[in-house]
């Protein structure tokens, strides 16, 4: 099997050779959509490297005396293999492919290439599963020998210790492979997220847009609150505009690292997309739908005036809105309501998830924003609401696979709401609301299977049911759900 493969030479079916992530840029561009071009170092390489590296007893080893539960031990054996794999050198005949491959892509380039390296692995961004945030990347890579410690690194990513915890829980034994895209960086101006269908309502009429300036990485990390647009799929009409503060991006600096600018007001507020680009966007977005016949969550890059599709994935979180009255009162703040739900709990206001112990079960969870490390402590609020963000924020999209009402994008969360206080949390309409109001009482929790629930479900009989593993702890319930469904549809 080969150690390269370019973007052509791939499609949807060679997830086992190029993982997940790689297989949908081949998919993508043979579909004609506007790819970056770009090769993948392929689960072959990554095979031999761990063979030759005699890897296969110590990860064995360690992975046989694990206790997942353990936070500290989970910590250290992460550590140990990762480091294990940084040490291991990378065999001779895998680095000239590697070499060779990214000087083929330079000499398309006309010049040296700036590369955004990132894993691929063969469960990732997949219909089952996303893995979101679990695996590395890296932006603004150039230099074959920085390229190929870059691709070590993602290898080394997969026995990260979330990796380790959702593969030991789920019985995953046997090979754990990786494979890693190296595409030619896109210098955006400004990029974001698109999904062709309504996350929040599940309405599959109206495709979202979240938009920022720069590199797309304060979209996904939720440090900025992007702009939103609604397009109606049928007639193209721009049906609402939305405009967030983007008060930073990220660029690409002289030597070719990421660096923050912080914006002043007037670019901070202004509006990201001109109509025109608004447009463009939801045509490809109705393409790459179109192409994969499921609603996609795809990742969109502009430089220069030209639109660029770097990742798509199936939309994994579709919930539907229930038709229930908001419940009224004084209002202490506005956001944009990522997770639909209403929940009513004490504030307890984090800075980071060290803090973490301060968090009583079913306070309400209020921080400047969220990533992976804030899981545990999202698991045991009664809702969620945050500084920055927008639909496709971590705390978002976490949220709405939890089940658990999140409320994005306030500005101010942090600053007007303190510990103790009591509120209820509308994110159905994004408000946050003093006091606990009778008519918001939440429905009492159900007992085991503990399933996220989603009111109001119609009947189905064709729909494939995706279900995002990021968030490991979700997938036995997510079994459930599947039975569920079928006897309720049977």
């Amino acid at each position: 099997m080969p150690f390269i493969k370019w973007f052509e030479e791939l499609s949807r079916s060679d997830v086992p050779l190029a993982g997940g992530k790689g297989a949908n840029l081949g998919e993508m561009t043979r579909a004609g959509l506007p790819v970056p071009p770009g090769f993948v170092v392929s689960v072959e390489a990554f095979r031999r490297f761990y063979e030759e590296g005699r890897l296969a007893e110590e990860v064995a080893r360690t992975l046989e005396r694990l206790d997942v539960d353990n936070p500290g031990q989970l910590q250290e054996a992460s550590r140990s293999l990762q480091e294990a794999v940084e040490k291991t050198s990378v065999p001779l005949h895998v680095q000239y492919a590697i070499r060779d491959a990214y000087w083929e892509l330079c000499r398309h380039e006309g010049k040296e290439a700036f590369v955004a390296v990132r894993s691929s692995a063969t469960v990732e961004d997949t219909a089952q599963f996303s893995f979101a945030g679990m695996f590395q990347s890296f932006l603004n890579v150039r230099g074959p020998d920085d390229l190929i410690r870059k691709v070590k690194s993602c290898w080394a990513s997969l026995f990260g210790a979330r990796v380790l915890f959702y593969r030991v829980k789920q019985g995953l034994g046997g090979e754990q492979l990786i494979a890693v895209v190296v595409q030619r960086m896109v210098n955006s101006e400004k990029s974001g997220v698109l999904f062709t269908v309504d996350p929040a309502t599940n309405n599959p009429n109206v495709l979202v847009i979240e938009a920022a300036w720069g590199l797309g990485e304060v979209v996904v990390g939720g440090q900025v609150t992007p702009d939103r647009y609604e397009v109606d799929k049928a007639s193209g009409a721009i049906l609402a505009k939305e405009f967030g503060y983007k008060h930073c991006m990220l660029v690409r600096g002289a030597s070719g690292e990421n660096v923050r600018v912080d914006l002043p007001e007037d670019k901070a507020s202004a509006p990201v997309l001109i109509d025109e680009e608004v447009r463009k966007l939801a045509e490809l977005g109705i393409r790459d739908e179109a192409h994969y016949g499921s609603p996609q969550d795809a990742e969109w890059a502009i430089e220069d005036g030209d639109i660029y599709f770097v990742q798509t994935r199936p939309v994994t979180t579709l919930v539907e809105k229930k038709a229930v009255p908001a419940p009224k009162g004084v209002v202490l703040l506005h956001g944009l309501g990522a997770s639909p739900g209403v929940a009513i709990g004490i504030v307890r206001v984090l800075s980071s998830p060290e803090e973490g112990g301060k968090l009583m079960p079913g306070e309400v969870l209020v921080t400047t924003m969220t990533s992976p490390d804030w899981v545990p402590l999202m698991r045991r609020a009664s809702a969620i609401v945050t500084d920055a963000g927008g639909m496709t924020s971590h705390a978002a999209i976490v949220s709405r696979e939890m089940g658990v009402p999140c409320i994005v994008g306030t500005r101010e969360a942090t600053r007007v709401l303190e510990d103790g206080m009591v509120v209820t949390v509308n994110a159905r309409d994004g408000t946050v609301l003093k006091g606990a109001l009778p008519e918001a009482r939440p429905a009492p929790k159900l007992e085991a299977p503990a399933v996220p629930q989603v009111a109001a479900a119609p009947l189905v009989t064709a729909t494939r049911l995706y279900v995002n593993l990021g968030e490991p702890e979700l997938a036995e319930a997510s079994r459930w759900t599947e039975w569920a469904c079928c006897e309720r549809s049977s």
